[in-house]
């Protein structure tokens, strides 16, 4: 099939996607939970209701704006990219305004959590319909479904490498300017919000690039709310991937990693006084994922040693971590331990960077197949479910996560009066097993709803193929609902 997406517009995109991911680096990763509790200083059970609060607001709110994408188009016929052009802007500005801590005072905890809402759901409506467009516009890009998918395979690499580098460093960073400049860690987070946020939000403009070629017609858009959650629901594939995510989301000792080498490592474990826990933290993130991007460079060979099917990639992820995390939890922490015990996750996390390239191109595949099925294009409701499902699982994350310190009766200590047994027994207990063994745990579950993914290779074949034909006005296969109930008279044929 022919190729659609020129050179310019693919690098245009692309460093658009990185920008945007310089965003999400600030709020998507675990650094935006030590935020809360240890910079912002919200007790960890405030921390914990605002993260499940949040999230709800996430579940509702994402696929209303999804929704609202699919069955609206714009005056010049588009969907998506005119979205890309006017929303980075408001991303950047709430981005600034929610890492303003105006004040840690005890007594003004009702106000800071009111004023923290009102950002957090700003920033959220205006990302969210960001998102939504940045992802949607992947399936719309080009017809050709293996352009798209390498179009998906660069999307998902650049992204996560922006994003894994900088939510992996931010901490690190952070830590030594504030120990260097000996500046608070309320006004260097603000400094890095402007910088990053404001900053990435503009570069994320760059986006709007990407042109359009799947135009919808306006008997193919939805008409309510009602008819995309419909149609939404009727997509198994996404049904399925998003169980798995969400069933992935319990491993919420990935958020825990910085408040264990706060607590359980030496603070001359690095042997000087300038890098602390978010530097080990750094390290550790560091050691543990960085293999993730060699599957990242080489998803589409791991694609074909999976019988050419990412269903087939993601479970094999799973089993990875679980069989490298468990061996990492015997080896244990003490000492030089821990330096062999990350190697080890980092093993497990080999096939990971996979992960996003696989879940993305099922999405695809999904509104594919609700076209050929419906004669209904979704990418609105299936592209709002993803950016819902991520931002839900990492509230999960991070709900689970705070919970968890709240059992543990975990308290925030100055860094400068922090030491080992400064927390209570059962932290000290407990913190090493929640870091490792949850996460491993999650991906045993993951992999349950994956297991009812019924979309072959050659069902995927066929779709396309069938789709190909209905956009030329050709004859179908016939095996297509919609073909049998709508197109099928076209050609003569009475298959009702």
């Amino acid at each position: 099939m022919e190729n659609y997406i020129g050179k310019k517009e693919k690098i245009s995109y692309l460093f658009g996607l990185g920008g945007q991911n310089l965003v999400y680096s600030l709020v998507g990763a675990s650094f935006f939970t030590y935020f809360m509790t240890d910079i912002a200083l919200f007790p960890a059970a405030t921390v914990s209701v605002l993260l499940v609060l949040m999230k709800i607001w996430d579940g509702v709110n994402d696929p209303i704006v999804g929704s609202y994408i699919d069955k609206h188009s714009f005056k010049n016929g588009e969907k998506m990219r005119p979205f890309l052009r006017y929303t980075p802007l408001p991303v950047g500005i709430f981005t600034v305004l929610l890492f303003l801590v105006f004040s840690t005072e005890g007594s003004l905890l009702w106000l800071r959590v009111a004023y923290f809402v009102i950002m957090y759901i700003c920033w959220d409506l205006s990302y969210t319909v960001q998102d939504v467009s940045l992802w949607g516009i992947t399936a719309m890009v080009t017809p050709n479904p293996d352009e798209r998918d390498r179009f998906v395979q660069w999307a998902r690499t650049i992204g996560s490498c922006v994003y894994s580098a900088f939510s992996t460093v931010i901490p690190m960073v952070l830590e030594i300017v504030v120990n260097s400049t000996g500046q608070s860690w309320q006004f260097i987070t603000l400094v890095f919000a402007i910088i990053l946020g404001l900053g990435g939000a503009m570069i994320s403009k760059r986006c709007y690039q990407a042109q359009e070629r799947i135009k919808i017609v306006k008997e193919e858009q939805q008409t309510s709310l009602v008819e995309s959650f419909s149609l939404l629901f009727k997509n198994r594939i996404l049904m399925l991937v998003t169980l798995a995510n969400l069933i992935g989301a319990l491993g919420f000792g990935s958020n825990l990693v910085t408040y264990f080498f706060k607590y359980e490592i030496p603070s001359d474990f690095l042997g000087n006084g300038v890098m602390g826990a978010l530097g080990l933290s750094t390290i550790f993130y560091i050691i543990t994922g960085l293999p993730g991007f060699i599957s990242m460079m080489l998803a589409d060979k791991f694609k074909k040693l999976c019988k050419n099917n990412y269903v087939n990639v993601l479970i094999v992820m799973q089993i990875f971590n679980i069989v490298f995390r468990t061996i990492a939890y015997f080896i244990g922490f003490e000492g030089k331990k821990l330096w062999l015990a990350m190697v080890v996750i980092g093993i497990g996390s080999l096939p990971s960077g996979a992960s996003s390239i696989a879940q993305t191109s099922l999405f695809c595949d999904g509104i594919d197949y609700m076209e050929w099925k419906t004669g209904k294009r979704t990418e609105g409701i299936t592209f709002s479910m993803q950016t819902a499902f991520t931002k839900i699982s990492s509230g999960i994350t991070s709900g689970l996560a705070t919970f968890a310190l709240s059992l543990l009766h975990y308290k925030a200590i100055d860094s400068a009066d922090v030491y080992i047994g400064t927390q209570t027994a059962a932290f000290d207990n407990w913190i090493w097993p929640l870091v490792i063994l949850t996460p491993a745990i999650a991906s045993a579950l993951y992999i349950i709803p994956l297991l009812f993914v019924r979309y072959g290779n050659k069902e995927k074949k066929k779709v396309t193929d069938d789709l190909q034909a209905r956009r030329e006005g050709k004859k179908e296969s016939g095996d297509s609902p919609y073909y049998r109930a709508v197109l099928a008279d076209k050609f003569g044929e009475n298959v009702q």
